[in-house]
């Protein structure tokens, strides 16, 4: 890493993952070909022409994904991509409109967090020390917690939640960040989720609400009111927690190229 104040965070492959984005993304964030959400530098869109740009992000990266692909073209970049080395994996895109933040209001004004928990959101001012405790909770949910400039604000319109308790454990996450340029058509589709709960604290409803929170939020500070996620097949609390919320699953998949010398197991997160 070239500064000891670079905030990256997971694990030491993801670290260096968000190192080697930061730095792409200084090239390519007025481009609107490209999006980010402060883990990774995506595809803002698949096209039947841009294969040599995922190949070349994923080389250089270690990952490039690409947001909302139909089921037949992810298939054939799935190809693709494996014909040149590459792992492909994908998540089922599930996306919300009005109705998503319509019932995030609904969710806030019958329940709230428990007594003992305070909810705090990332700030430019927010210390190290917070981060490195929400870094902490995410890696123990696998869940990648992005980097600190996106955190902070500083790259795009985002809202990052964390809920603390008494002795200031970090114990719930969220998140909502507006990851494309904003010339693209998508430009007013905002990415949901790094939803975490402490383990000990599961069952009390902190993911819902916090989850509730960051939508309300992007909405209030910023005027977004669609969002999309990518739920792993099979994933089924994650699942049940969504569709609370109002998103629905898509006909589309979230497919990510995957550099093997760099995510051996052929996974970036859960």
């Amino acid at each position: 890493m070239d500064s000891l104040n670079q905030e990256y965070f997971g694990t030491e492959a993801q670290q260096g993952l968000q190192w080697r984005a930061e730095k792409i993304w200084n090239l390519t964030n007025q481009d609107p070909r490209f999006s980010c959400h402060g883990r990774a530098v995506a595809l803002a869109e698949y096209t039947t022409d841009n294969l040599s740009s995922q190949l070349a992000l994923a080389r250089l990266q270690g990952v490039c994904p690409i947001e909302g692909v139909d089921r037949e073209s992810a298939k054939l970049r799935a190809r693709e991509l494996e014909a040149e080395g590459l792992v492909a994996d994908e998540y089922v895109s599930w996306t919300g409109g009005p109705e998503a933040f319509d019932a995030a209001l609904a969710i806030l004004q019958d329940r709230s967090l428990p007594e003992d928990l305070c909810t705090e959101e990332v700030a430019p001012e927010t210390p190290i020390k917070d981060l490195q405790k929400m870094d902490a909770l995410t890696q123990k949910c696998d869940v990648l917690l992005p980097m600190g400039s996106f955190l902070r604000g500083q790259q795009k319109p985002s809202v990052f939640l964390y809920a603390k308790d008494a002795k200031g454990h970090v114990v719930g996450a969220s998140a909502a960040v507006a990851q494309f340029h904003t010339d693209h058509s998508k430009s007013q589709k905002v990415w949901w989720g790094m939803l975490a709960t402490d383990e000990s604290r599961r069952g009390e409803g902190i993911a819902l609400v916090l989850g509730a929170m960051a939508l309300r939020a992007i909405n209030q500070k910023f005027g977004y009111k669609d969002c999309f996620t990518g739920i792993r097949d099979g994933n089924k609390p994650s699942e049940a927690l969504c569709s609370k919320l109002a998103l629905a699953p898509s006909a589309n998949v979230d497919l990510i190229a995957i550099y093997p010398p760099a995510f051996s197991d052929g996974h970036l997160t859960k």
